[in-house]
């Protein structure tokens, strides 16, 4: 069942070269606006405000408060029913880039090292309004373009196994990009062996996982996904060469999202139209009732901010390990959400639906 854990001094650099490359083209990228990005503000109905007060039949977000008389904008009303769609959609989205199980309870062992590149597929409810929040909806047609029901994220990982300040301990960190975005989780883990080792035996290994992930790449929201994992594994040769793990998981996550600043006006340029007090032209898009003021600054707002999501989600996969190669797969199943906020956005439902997960890593065991 053991394996020498050491490679050759030039396959040893490669892989290290390799690694850090690919880690430099994906920081490297540029930046880009994609159909998966958050654009939070499609999530408000548009409706027409009252004849004369933006000065044309012009569309705008129906959360806007104005004065009936003037047009001047008082501030943003976000009701209920939005503070819920926020809350499935940061749901089903803290999933998408929550800390996956892909790997079994042994530890790698306090002289082991691995890297791997990893592929997950998770399902989300494209066709419920709070998907409604993503570039890929036209505010002015819903139906016209939606997500796709699966977002697909792709990253890397390094784990090491110690030996201090406990036994049978495995750290480990990477990153995962939600394709069709400029979204990134960076991602941490500590994994201690509670039970390992005895693969003579018909005992399993049992492990504890707690694991954090911290997203990124969006001024939208600020999101962290906290997880406890529970798991259970056990290893058996292969014709005296390989090794193959099956393992079952059980975690429990922690969706912290707290909403960026966002423009109910972004066609509105708020300091262009106080320009216009001293003698500028009055930008597009704006209504000329409000020129000379910064009444547009007013369109700023943020989601209230709510209780911690929490969801429960269940896992089932494998490790086959061969020399220092290896290949893992896991099918991961979180049950709809039911969580509810409970003092600060008039009790906002959780409304996310079950969603299933599938994940594939690969790359050195060392």
């Amino acid at each position: 069942m053991a394996y020498p854990r050491a490679l050759p001094k030039p396959i040893a650099t490669a892989v290290f070269a390799f690694a850090f490359s690919l880690l430099a083209l994906v920081g490297a990228r540029p930046a880009r606006a994609g159909r998966n990005d958050l654009q939070l503000l499609n999530l408000c109905p548009l409706h027409t405000p009252a004849a004369g007060v933006l000065g044309g039949p012009v569309q705008e977000c129906k959360w806007i408060d104005r004065d009936p008389t003037t047009g001047a904008t008082r501030g943003v009303i976000v009701d209920s029913d939005a503070q819920a769609r926020f809350r499935s959609l940061m749901s089903e989205l803290g999933v998408v880039v929550a800390p996956r199980l892909v790997t079994p309870a042994d530890t790698l062992g306090f002289a082991g090292f691995q890297f791997s590149a990893e592929l997950g597929v998770t399902q989300i409810s494209a066709s419920r309004d709070y998907w409604d929040g993503v570039a890929a909806v036209n505010p002015g047609n819903r139906t016209a373009s939606r997500p796709d029901s699966y977002l697909t994220t792709v990253g890397g990982f390094a784990r090491k196994g110690l030996w201090l300040p406990v036994p049978a301990l495995e750290l480990g960190g990477g990153f995962v990009n939600v394709l069709g975005s400029s979204l990134f989780a960076l991602q941490a883990y500590a994994k201690i062996g509670l039970q390992e080792g005895f693969h003579g035996w018909a005992l399993p290994s049992v492990a504890v996982r707690g694991a954090v992930s911290q997203l990124v790449g969006t001024d939208q929201v600020d999101m962290t996904v906290s997880s406890v994992d529970v798991i259970i594994s056990k290893a058996f040769s292969v014709g005296g060469t390989a090794r193959f793990e099956p393992f079952l998981g059980w975690n429990m996550l922690f969706i912290d999202a707290r909403s960026g600043v966002i423009d109910a006006t972004p066609a509105c340029d708020a300091f262009a139209l106080h320009a216009t007090a001293m003698g500028a032209t009055l930008p597009p898009n704006c209504p000329a009732r409000q020129a000379g003021t910064w009444d547009d600054l007013n369109a700023n707002f943020t989601f209230p901010r709510q209780d911690v999501i929490t969801r429960q989600r269940l896992s089932g996969g494998f490790k086959m390990k061969l020399a220092v190669l290896f290949l893992a797969a896991a099918y991961e199943i979180t049950p709809a959400g039911h969580s509810n906020d409970q003092s600060r956005s008039n009790g906002a439902q959780d409304q996310s639906q079950t969603q299933q997960s599938f994940s594939l890593s690969a790359g050195f065991d060392f």
